[in-house]
């Protein structure tokens, strides 16, 4: 018997139907994981200390994503949000990433307004993964950056 088998008994024999149902709400979110990404109340100066604490560790291979994720999944938790926070902080920082990359290479963005809108533009998921939808995100930094406060 594999251990997927072994789960699925224990799941079916060990755990009431209360536990089998949180655990199916954790597993597979309502509206999926982009979801469960998207729900996290974040804020810009959120972000922006989130990205701080990963900056010293350069991505020159797979093992620092991993260790980005598991920097952030521990100041999640320091910082008293859920135990999905870790994961949405990672992926909007990956998504501030790339749009970065392909849209602002010179950094001419306006940095209050770019951490704001990497706290708040919904996530989307595209053959690339998942990211921000460009024109959106590019709009919500200009409008950001306009407001008079």
């Amino acid at each position: 018997m594999g251990k997927i088998d072994d789960m699925r008994h224990w799941l079916a024999a060990e755990t009431s139907d209360e536990e089998r149902a949180a655990i199916e709400r954790r597993v597979n979110p309502p509206g999926g994981g982009l979801a469960a990404l998207n729900v996290v109340a974040i804020t810009g100066l959120q972000m922006r200390a989130a990205i701080e604490a990963i900056q010293h560790v350069p991505v020159r291979s797979d093992a620092d994503v991993v260790d980005h994720a598991r920097i952030l999944r521990a100041f999640a938790q320091e910082y008293g949000f859920s135990e999905d926070a870790g994961a949405a902080f990672h992926a909007r920082a990956i998504a501030m990433d790339t749009w970065c990359h392909r849209h602002d290479p010179f950094g001419q963005t306006d940095v209050a307004a770019f951490f704001e809108a990497g706290a708040t533009c919904p996530l989307i998921e595209t053959d690339e993964g998942v990211v921000f939808d460009p024109q959106i995100f590019g709009d919500l930094i200009v409008f950001i950056a306009e407001l008079p406060f």
